[in-house]
């Protein structure tokens, strides 16, 4: 089931940035994973974030002067 999916990427990615991490339904469908990545995140950590990401069918990474973001998009999954 795809929700489990959302809701482990979701925990692997909170752990991976030792923060939060925020799941939202998309509008045409599936889901969206959002977490903030904290300044000086070690090597070990940002391998760990790249991993839960590599797990998602899209991803990317947001910036602005005051935050850097994480994303990743899980589509539903079709009735067989």
């Amino acid at each position: 089931m795809r929700t489990t999916r959302v809701f482990e990427l979701a925990n692997r990615l909170a752990a991976a940035t030792g923060g939060r991490a925020r799941i939202r339904q998309r509008p045409g469908g599936g889901y969206l994973v959002e977490a903030e990545l904290p300044a000086g995140l070690t090597g070990e950590a940002q391998r760990a974030v790249l991993a839960v990401l590599a797990a998602a069918d899209r991803y990317g990474h947001r910036f602005s002067t005051t935050t850097q973001r994480v994303w990743a998009e899980i589509d539903e999954e079709s009735a067989p």
